[in-house]
């Protein structure tokens, strides 16, 4: 199984980083493997599914993810439908002084005849969730800002 796991320090409160997150279709703008989300549905308010396509490591592929939100704001995903064996991920969100610390994890199993294909990847991987989360970084930032204005004008 190859694991892969990033942190980032975001500026903003957990509240506006989970309302980012539980947006799946963010997914789009931040998921470096994803080019396009095809759908998202909610079944309840627990969870999420989204059916996604993309390239993982320059080959296209398309595949399913159901999303369990967990209690601390992030969720814990897993692929039903797709290309690997098995993958999972998620996002770990604990507030600290200033904003919220963002843990991301992915983990994939590969078939045997791609094992080379997961050695290999493994840096890309890393530069991939850095990416990720500084997208992430940027749009709660920006969403905590929109909300703050809101609240603002609400007042006035």
């Amino acid at each position: 199984m190859l694991t892969v796991t990033r942190k980032i320090m975001i500026s903003a409160p957990k509240e506006s980083v989970r309302l980012y997150l539980r947006d799946l279709k963010n997914m789009q703008d931040y998921e470096q493997k994803v080019a396009q989300v095809v759908d998202v549905s909610y079944p309840d308010e627990n969870s999420g599914f989204a059916e996604l396509e993309g390239r993982f490591f320059g080959l296209p592929w398309r595949g399913s993810f159901k999303m369990e939100f967990t209690r601390d704001g992030g969720f814990r995903s897993e692929m039903t439908k797709g290309p690997l064996k098995k993958a999972t991920g998620g996002f770990h969100l604990r507030p600290v002084t200033g904003g919220t610390v963002v843990t991301h994890d992915e983990h994939y199993q590969f078939p045997f005849l791609m094992k080379p294909l997961a050695w290999a990847a493994r840096g890309w991987l890393a530069r991939s969730l850095e990416l990720e989360l500084g997208v992430i970084k940027e749009g709660a930032e920006r969403l905590h800002r929109q909300l703050q204005i809101r609240q603002i004008e609400t007042a006035l």
